[in-house]
């Protein structure tokens, strides 16, 4: 079992050392410093004894599924079966791929009992991971020496996109406020049933008040409506090098799988059927649709090992493959980060090829550096030219877009932090509109 010298111990040490720097000039010294060298011997090694004797036990609690960059705490229990009061410092074997904060921790835990500590962790990416030992410090009864042992905890964690978000989304469900009574998108006829009355809000239509109801329960009341349900939703995942950049430490891969996972939840409440199709050089992952909570399970079974490559994805086998499996009128929602001509024209020539069959939704994530680099103030010659041909590949989405959209695909284009709020909404919008 490793021991460390501790604090008294270098202190003890420092008496002897001066009296042999007195040596030096005055020999009558040697002798007093010797005798105060054997003492300290002595009662180090009486202090290795009385502390060898391993009472200090670990055990460390923390969910086993995580959601991508949301922290978690992570418990850790010490157990002391040693006959006093020690001071125990915890340092825990975290994944490379994770940041942690309130490591070590530090725990004064009295005779037999058991004290708590914690610290939170983030794991930053996706997929299995393993936590590994458990580190412990503690002293000897003198504190002149600090013993370390090292417990093995193997736990075995698996980080999935943000599911906590869906959590979150649940929690809002149980109050009334959801997002399927989002009053952001308004249902403006189309394919919808009654579905129930309820109080007026301030910002409901007033042609929806239903009046009669109001006269009878005294309260504005107003006719809330339903869409068609169990229609098609099916995500396509780009899995290529574009999918690679990487900001605020996630790559733009990961922002698509948060705005999956929520969208399929949301997909799945309102009673439609969702499938997915992932591809890079080659299709890697196929889920024909299919409704319910399993479905939405399936989905985040799926994908939570899911990464990018560095490999020019294969577009045309992902959308031959989609056609292949998904016959009935589908809304596809084709998620990738375009920015190159040649990839953006394959990219359009494939969306308009879905339609009328299925109406796709072209998702472009805008690159933030390039819209910085095109609104910062030039200050040189070089930054003038590096400004115009940011505005120029600017001028070139936004004409790509306005191309898409004349042909009658839906086009998103967001910022990554603004994708899972955008993408939601424009599948409600899609719903109430009666488009698919």
């Amino acid at each position: 079992m490793p021991v460390l010298p501790g604090r008294a111990l270098l202190l003890a040490l420092f008496a002897p050392f001066v009296l042999s720097l007195v040596a030096i000039a005055e020999p009558s010294v040697v002798g007093p410093m010797l005798a105060i060298d054997g003492v300290i011997l002595l009662v180090a090694l009486l202090d290795l004894l009385l502390g060898w004797r391993p009472g200090i036990r670990v055990t460390r609690s923390v969910p086993e599924i995580l959601s991508l960059a949301r922290p978690v705490t992570v418990r850790l229990d010490v157990h002391n079966d040693l006959r006093r009061r020690v001071k125990v410092r915890v340092n825990d074997a975290v994944f490379a791929e994770s940041t942690t904060e309130g490591l070590p921790v530090e725990v004064d835990v009295p005779r037999g009992v058991v004290r708590s500590g914690s610290y939170r962790l983030r794991a930053m990416e996706r997929g299995p991971h393993v936590l590994e030992a458990l580190w412990v410090r503690y002293p000897s009864p003198a504190g002149f020496w600090i013993r370390q042992l090292r417990i093995a905890a193997p736990q075995a964690l698996r980080v999935y996109p943000d599911v906590q978000a869906v959590r979150h989304f649940e929690l809002l469900a149980r109050t009334n406020r959801d997002l399927m009574t989002s009053r952001a998108t308004k249902l403006r006829g189309g394919d919808t049933e009654f579905e129930r009355l309820r109080d007026f809000l301030p910002d409901d239509e007033q042609r929806r008040i239903d009046w009669r109801a109001t006269a009878r329960r005294r309260k504005l009341t107003v006719r809330e409506y339903q869409v068609e349900r169990n229609q098609n939703l099916v995500f396509l995942l780009d899995c290529g090098r574009m999918m690679t950049a990487v900001w605020d430490d996630l790559t733009a891969l990961d922002y698509a799988l948060n705005a999956t996972l929520m969208l399929a939840h949301v997909a799945v409440r309102r009673g439609d059927q969702i499938g997915l199709v992932a591809f890079d050089e080659t299709v890697t992952r196929i889920m024909k649709p299919r409704a319910g909570t399993a479905a939405s399970n399936q989905i985040i079974q799926t994908t939570y090992d899911l990464f990018p490559k560095m490999v020019e994805a294969d577009y045309e086998a992902a959308f031959r493959t989609l056609k292949l499996h998904v016959r009935k009128r589908t809304l596809v929602v084709f998620l990738t980060h375009a920015i190159d001509e040649q990839t953006s024209g394959r990219i359009q020539h494939l969306a308009r090829d879905l339609l009328p069959t299925h109406l796709p939704l072209v998702v472009m994530l805008k690159d933030r550096a390039l819209l910085e680099r095109a609104h910062r103030p030039a200050t040189s010659s070089e930054d003038i030219c590096t400004q115009a041909a940011a505005a120029e590949m600017l001028l070139w989405r936004d004409r790509v877009h306005r191309e898409l959209s004349r042909a009658g695909v839906l086009v998103l284009d967001v910022l990554h932090h603004q994708l899972t709020g955008a993408l939601v909404s424009r599948y409600l919008e899609v719903k109430a509109r009666g488009l698919i």
